[in-house]
């Protein structure tokens, strides 16, 4: 059973993608930070970077979005595409040689049209491309590329053959078309509808594009909740229910235009009780921003994020299952295989990600584990790629990375750590205070010093620490009281001078 469940408030809205009652997908926009992907706009080549054969393109953006030379239209002859996250993107080089240097197709203040394909992720400014894409219902207009596609999601080589006859005779001239999963087994007249439609915002973007001043936005695509509709709300989804009236009656009458036969599973949810609560979803949520996941069997994973790549490593627990440690083993990463699949989809994890499994001996249970990795994965809208085991029994795999994962969309890094998870410990702090303080005495005359630390540093230095403290203090002949500070950082030290308590420093 696969349900979308809703919540909108005035602040963010929330769509949480339910199968067999777990939340396995969850989109989060917020009014200060939305989301801009699908976007097209007037834009100037601010300037180009023949070295990494990519241009900033100003879009009235505070920082420049970038556009590499494979996302010029023309830059990669006319071969096969790929359309993923609302994007279209060439697959391998061009069919003429050798892709032409940016500097040939591009000049400096040029007005180019292009696409956000990626929102600002850290320090980067948003991804652009030159290939522009209008999706529907059930095609995807492409107005830049002639080429003609059936999602590979449909498998039946006959109705791909229908399709793209019906593809073939409805195309605009000098446009390409992809068909959508949700278009398997439509009629012809369903895909006329979406190409004229499309073709209409396709000429107004045009004759914007030749009024519009520069650096201006030429069209926006639908909100998140209508892109959710229109993207992903198919036969398969039994229910969607959203807490919102207003935006209830909007989906009804865009399902009118587009899928009327979808309108009765829409459901407007109007109890006390807040939706996400009744539906479960706070608890997956707070659990999802958890370093450690555990499964059913009394095994865990614990899923660690670096700057290069995310670590994923499996462990047995309290798990012991049979005699037989193979068996136990195999099992307890068939079971961690699936939430992985899972983890990785809710907190839309991307880039490099490198899964240590518990090592096992036989081989075709290595085999088996793959299988079944791959297998949890085909519910991923994201294109992920997986290794074979390596020799240290670790799996790699790569998800494409399209927009911030759930933590670091629902975090920020900790002031008291500066994000590197860990602190300094009592005893570390403790030895470096008195370091300091005999640094201190060795420069500065100060006869009475106040020394303030954390009181957890404060009672070492008065029970297990005080004759180093007190040696310290007899060789220099000087005073040295403690004081703790109940707010200070466990690496925060001052030394203060007990006559003006101002603070004093070795320096």
């Amino acid at each position: 059973m696969k349900e979308f469940v809703i919540n909108v408030s005035p602040l963010e809205t929330r769509i949480a993608l339910i199968e067999d009652k777990r939340l396995v997908e969850l989109l989060i926009e917020r009014q200060e930070s939305r989301s801009v992907v699908g976007n097209i706009y007037k834009g100037r080549v601010d300037s180009i970077v023949p070295g990494i054969q990519a241009a900033f393109i100003d879009i009235g953006f505070e920082k420049n979005g970038f556009l590499y030379v494979s996302d010029i239209a023309g830059a990669e002859g006319t071969g096969d595409f790929d359309f993923e996250e609302g994007t279209i993107k060439p697959r391998g080089s061009s069919r003429r040689g050798r892709p032409p240097s940016i500097e040939s197709l591009l000049k400096k203040n040029q007005h180019i049209m292009v696409q956000v394909s990626k929102d600002m992720l850290g320090t980067k400014g948003v991804r652009l491309t030159n290939y522009v894409t209008l999706p529907g219902r059930y095609v995807v207009l492409m107005p830049t590329v002639k080429h003609l596609g059936v999602s590979r999601k449909i498998g039946d080589d006959k109705e791909r053959d229908r399709l793209r006859k019906i593809l073939q005779s409805v195309r605009p001239p000098g446009t390409g078309l992809i068909l959508r999963t949700a278009g398997e087994d439509k009629k012809k007249a369903d895909f006329q509808d979406d190409v004229r439609y499309l073709s209409l915002v396709w000429n107004g973007i045009k004759d914007k594009m030749e009024t519009a001043r520069s650096a201006s936005m030429l069209h926006a695509d639908l909100n998140p909740i209508l892109r959710i509709v229109r993207d992903m709300f198919t036969s398969d989804i039994e229910k969607m229910s959203i807490d919102d009236e207003a935006e209830y009656k909007r989906i009804l009458e865009f399902l009118d235009q587009f899928a009327p036969s979808l309108k009765t599973r829409v459901k407007h949810y109007n109890q006390s009780r807040p939706i996400f609560d009744k539906f479960g979803i706070e608890k997956e949520i707070e659990k999802a921003l958890n370093r450690k996941v555990y499964l059913k069997s009394g095994g865990y994973i614990c899923i660690d994020q670096t700057e290069a790549l995310i670590a994923i490593d499996v462990n047995t627990g309290r798990f012991t299952g049979t005699k037989h440690l193979e068996e136990t083993v195999f099992r307890v990463n068939l079971e961690a295989a699936e939430e992985i699949a899972r983890q990785v989809r809710l907190r839309d994890l991307g880039g490099i990600i490198v899964i240590d499994f518990i090592d096992m001996a036989i081989e075709k249970n290595k085999r088996e584990l793959i299988k079944h990795l791959q297998a949890c994965l085909k519910h991923d809208r994201a294109k992920t790629t997986i290794s074979e085991i390596s020799e240290l029994g670790m799996i790699e795999m790569t998800r494409k990375r399209v927009k911030h994962n759930l933590i670091k969309a629902l975090s920020q890094p900790c002031p008291y750590c500066e994000g590197g998870g860990m602190v300094r410990s009592v005893t570390t702090m403790t030895f470096d205070t008195l370091r300091r303080l005999h640094s201190l005495f060795c420069a500065s005359k100060e006869k009475r010093v106040i020394l303030q630390v954390h009181p957890d540093v404060a009672r070492r230095l008065r029970t297990e620490n005080k004759d180093m403290l007190d040696a310290i203090a007899q060789d220099f002949e000087r005073e040295v009281a403690v004081e703790s500070v109940s707010d200070f950082h466990i690496h925060d030290v001052k030394m203060l001078s007990a006559k003006s308590r101002q603070e004093v420093s070795a320096k």
